[in-house]
């Protein structure tokens, strides 16, 4: 891939690093391209248990790159020749929001990651993510109003007030104002920040603990979280939970537990 890395630090965590440095990682289309197939072969791969996202250089995502967005070349060889019209600029925006339903799709718990400037698309995709830890130079903005266009894009205004609220993401949208990560971690948009020389090691250490847990364990917890914040009532979510609870008793993996207690060892859930 030329715009993102898919890197494995141990075969069961994978680190997708966008590499547009220069561009502080601003969304191409061929990012966009890239970060789909790569999402792909993650949901594929059974072996991989936790990914985190993060961004070479400077920034996480500065957001949409301007220039490439506007190249009709760069987007027909992301998507087909379509000309110009509404049907190519709906096939492009289904592009790009459509890799925030892959995020919550793939079986993976996804922790962001990030450093720097997470603006427009670069915040879509931070809050795409299950887990987002931030380094103490994080910046957070919505951006999208700055570009002559409405300040609901890529699922900001489903994603971004589900985290932090309805007012606070108004405040956000609507005047584009920019976050410190500080006021990020206190409003909840971040649950933890480290110094930025910390942040690569903190996102994995992370990783390694959450692959300490049962295979299916986790797989079922990230869909229940997100199916249940839309759950109709509190019985439909019940309901849910108790299915995910029938079937992780049936993996086998609750007995390693709870023999691995008992035994004062590690569970292997390899087997």
């Amino acid at each position: 891939m030329n715009t993102l890395k898919l890197e494995y630090p141990t075969p069961q965590i994978a680190v997708i690093r966008l590499n547009r440095p220069d561009s502080r990682n601003a969304l191409s289309w061929e990012l966009v391209t890239e970060f789909h197939t790569a999402l792909d072969q993650l949901d594929a791969n059974h072996q991989c248990r936790v990914v985190i996202l993060t961004g070479e250089g400077k920034s996480f995502c500065a957001g949409l790159d301007l220039l490439d967005q506007a190249n009709p070349d760069s987007l027909n060889k992301a998507l087909g020749d379509l000309g110009n019209g509404p049907r190519a600029g709906m096939k492009a925006q289904e592009l790009i929001s459509g890799l925030i339903s892959k995020m919550r799709k793939i079986q993976q718990p996804i922790i962001a990651a990030i450093n720097g400037h997470a603006f427009g698309g670069g915040l879509a995709l931070a809050l795409g993510c299950d887990l987002r830890i931030a380094a103490d130079n994080a910046v957070f903005s919505t951006q999208f109003i700055r570009l002559g266009v409405s300040g609901c894009d890529i699922g900001v205004s489903y994603t971004l007030p589900h985290l932090i609220g309805a007012a606070r993401a108004h405040d956000m949208m609507i005047t584009s104002r920019k976050v410190d990560a500080a006021l990020a971690e206190n409003w909840g948009l971040v649950t933890r920040v480290c110094p930025l020389e910390d942040l690569q090691a903190e996102a994995l250490s992370l990783a390694e603990s959450m692959c300490d847990f049962s295979p299916y364990g986790l797989i079922s917890t990230k869909q229940a979280m997100w199916a249940n914040l839309d759950a109709a009532n509190l019985e439909s979510a019940i309901q849910l939970e108790n299915r995910n609870q029938i079937l992780n008793g049936l993996s086998g993996d609750v007995a390693e537990a709870a023999a691995a207690f008992f035994e004062n060892r590690k569970p292997d859930f390899s087997k």
